[in-house]
């Protein structure tokens, strides 16, 4: 489970998400209150155990120690099966959730998108109440309505942070149960590089103060980061890996290669086809030898000098 809260809103949008999590900590609370399992063996042990030490005692043998030995046998099994029951729940339960997250990981990046616009709005107004106050102190000279725009931009700024930290946990997908984590995920390398914050702008081309937010690995963002944000046209959550990727290979085009030719596949009209010549020399199809040869077809094209080769009626 993930403790962020903007990743937690967003997958909890997503109904075949909201139920597969709902699913696994039902699982999860079946096997919490499971009784307590004793090895069978054992509690077979401690009767029969009881019995022999009774009689050392010179005390009377239990008729039914047999029976209760027994008993104490099948009631352990029983409680051992049903734990073994309900931990193949949660793990059917953990594959389920896998499977859900994998399959809408990018109905998740949709609701990230979506939040983010929000968000962006929201800090647009708090922006436009702070009537040009740039921290606390002058917020609080500029009235009430700026210290309370302030407040809100605080936890804008918060939330903004944990968006752009799901963004890439949800772009990196999740593992599935019992994976160790290793090796570097999806998308980072052009997470340390900046990208995936806003289309159609290489990092390098942001403000100064901006940069250190877009290549920070922490999800921590600054209030200049969002400032600066909320003025993107293009600010925006990235679909997909397939489309992170896209937006990366337009803006990092080799030095040189900007001019060259498009070479990508094209569809073109299918070509009307032309029936072949027929010379005078030309028979038709003869497969059946026992039946009467068929007569020659009419020619359509007179035949070229020479008599004629395979290459004639290749060319």
């Amino acid at each position: 489970m993930t403790t962020n809260p903007e990743l937690t809103a967003a997958r909890a949008a997503v109904p075949e998400i909201k139920a597969a999590e709902e699913r696994l900590q039902a699982a999860k609370q079946l096997l919490a209150d499971a009784p307590p399992a004793e090895d069978p063996h054992a509690a077979r042990d401690a009767v029969l155990d009881e019995a022999a030490d009774a009689f050392m005692a010179d005390k009377p043998w239990p008729k039914d120690v047999s029976k209760r030995a027994a008993k104490a046998f099948d009631e352990a099994e029983a409680a051992g099966l049903e734990l073994q029951a309900r931990r193949r729940a949660v793990s059917r339960a953990e594959w389920a959730q896998y499977e859900a997250l994998d399959a809408h990981k990018e109905d998740v990046l949709a609701r990230l998108g979506d939040r983010l616009s929000e968000l962006l709005s929201d800090a647009r107004s708090a922006f436009t109440a702070l009537r040009g106050a740039n921290s606390a102190e002058a917020a609080i000279d500029a009235g009430e309505d700026a210290v309370a725009a302030w407040t809100r931009l605080r936890g804008i700024v918060q939330s903004v942070g944990e968006l752009r930290a799901a963004q890439w946990e949800a772009i990196r997908g999740p593992r599935a149960p019992g994976e160790a984590l290793s090796g570097e995920m999806p998308g980072a390398k052009w997470r340390r590089q900046g990208f995936g914050h806003v289309q159609h702008t290489h990092p390098d081309d942001v403000p100064a103060d901006v940069r250190p937010a877009l290549r920070d690995m922490s999800g921590r963002v600054s209030l200049a980061y969002v400032r600066w944000l909320a003025t993107c046209d293009d600010a925006y959550v990235p679909a997909s890996l397939d489309e992170l990727e896209g937006d990366v290979a337009v803006l990092t085009v080799p030095a040189g290669m900007e001019d060259w030719e498009d070479i990508s596949p094209r569809e073109y009209p299918a070509l009307k086809g032309r029936p072949g010549d027929v010379y005078p020399h030309s028979r038709a199809p003869h497969p059946d030898a026992s039946q009467p040869a068929p007569l020659p077809p009419k020619p359509t094209a007179p035949h070229p000098d020479g008599e004629p080769t395979t290459i004639d009626y290749f060319n």
